[in-house]
């Protein structure tokens, strides 16, 4: 079925959301696209979103139009830009976002402005291997489908000189774009307070990862820190808020370890589930590591964090070093050294003053330059 909008009226300026990542599904990219579209249409602008996955029950509740895609991903793929070259050629449409080079690579690249988010994981880099032919033909896809856009919008400079590096794409082009944050504070129920108290059981000092469980986020490096900080914080508790394919894994691993005493394993969580569990804890840790191909572009878990008041510690893998300022809003350790890992969690847990001050420092920070009111500008502008 068709969506209609009202943007034969060239004074409303409509903007088309092409993404496979969207409410109500769960993550950072997801977070990021739905942010986005909020934000939006909150700023006065009519949002046409394009998304992957069946009709969700809350679509018609939203304050923008959704129309989804289903079936076998590149039937889906050409669906979606077949359906989008004719909204465009029949509605007038300021500028098409795109969450990645996959959700354009089968657009046609009309006059229309194209903005296409660049994020790291998704950019091959450049090492020799037997899979090396496989990697160009991805690189050639990416970099056609690249060909003809506006903008591309880049979450960290990491990213962009990666962009720069292994494919060759002009600077000029690229724009970095931290994501923006939503904040979700005013949805807490008296249920969630319940169910984060009796998560944490009055345990302390309580750190936490939330993450998709891969083995590049490096949750194993904190559980290596707990066996020895559990000797000083006897009552120390690591919560583990997300799911993904090494989850299996991290829990034998903490078993093995014998800190099922000092570990809990949630899940996905909910929004106001997640602010209340960051505002009860003393530490955010994700220390991150590349692995093959994965790399963390920036990470939007810290700004979440430093926006409720949180210290983090994570490493210099990636784009992290945009989102942790270094001995201001956290630490930074060298990617996959164990013994600066743990001294640095315990440096924070035993220094009050110091963790306090890094909590306070990265909450001004994440107001003033990650809330969704002042970020969706630069997304905007980068249309111009």
């Amino acid at each position: 079925m068709d969506v209609q909008l009202s943007g034969k009226n060239e004074e409303i300026q409509v903007i088309i959301i092409t993404t496979q990542c969207f409410a109500p599904k769960i993550g950072g990219i997801e977070s990021l696209m739905t942010g986005m579209a909020e934000a939006m249409v909150n700023h006065g602008i009519e949002v046409l979103v394009l998304a992957d996955g069946k009709t969700h029950e809350t679509d018609h509740k939203q304050k923008y139009k959704i129309k989804r895609f289903t079936g076998w991903k590149p039937l889906r793929r050409l669906a979606k830009a077949k359906y989008l070259e004719k909204i465009c050629n029949s509605n007038n449409v300021k500028a098409i976002y795109a969450d990645s080079w996959k959700s354009v690579e089968y657009i046609k690249k009309y006059k229309k402005k194209i903005l296409v988010l660049a994020h790291g994981t998704e950019i091959p880099k450049q090492y020799w291997t037997i899979m090396l032919d496989l990697l160009r033909f991805k690189k050639n896809r990416i970099i056609n489908s690249y060909k003809g856009v506006h903008k591309i919008l880049a979450n960290s400079s990491y990213t962009k000189d990666l962009m720069q590096a292994s494919l060759k794409i002009d600077t000029s082009l690229i724009k970095i774009v931290h994501p923006g944050i939503d904040v979700y504070d005013d949805f807490i129920t008296d249920e969630d307070k319940i169910n984060v108290a009796n998560i944490i059981c009055k345990k302390s000092p309580v750190i936490t990862t939330l993450a998709r469980v891969e083995e590049r986020k490096g949750h194993v490096f904190i559980l290596n820190a707990i066996t020895e900080i559990k000797e000083k914080f006897p009552n120390v508790l690591y919560l583990i808020a997300g799911k993904g394919p090494y989850l299996k894994n991290i829990k034998k691993i903490t078993k093995e370890m014998n800190l099922e005493a000092h570990v809990k394993f949630l899940g996905w969580i909910t929004e106001p589930e997640k602010s209340l569990i960051l505002k009860l804890s003393d530490l955010f840790v994700m220390t991150p590591k590349t692995v093959g191909e994965s790399v963390e572009g920036f990470g939007m878990a810290y700004i979440d964090a430093s926006f409720h008041g949180v210290a983090c510690i994570g490493s210099d893998s990636g784009g992290v070093s945009d989102a942790i300022v270094d001995s201001k809003t956290g630490l930074i350790c060298e990617s996959g050294n164990q013994k600066m890992i743990t001294e640095k969690i315990l440096l924070l847990l035993e220094n009050k003053k110091l963790r306090k001050s890094m909590g306070t420092n990265g909450r001004l920070r994440a107001i003033e330059n990650y809330a969704w009111d002042k970020k969706i500008i630069e997304y905007l502008d980068a249309s111009n």
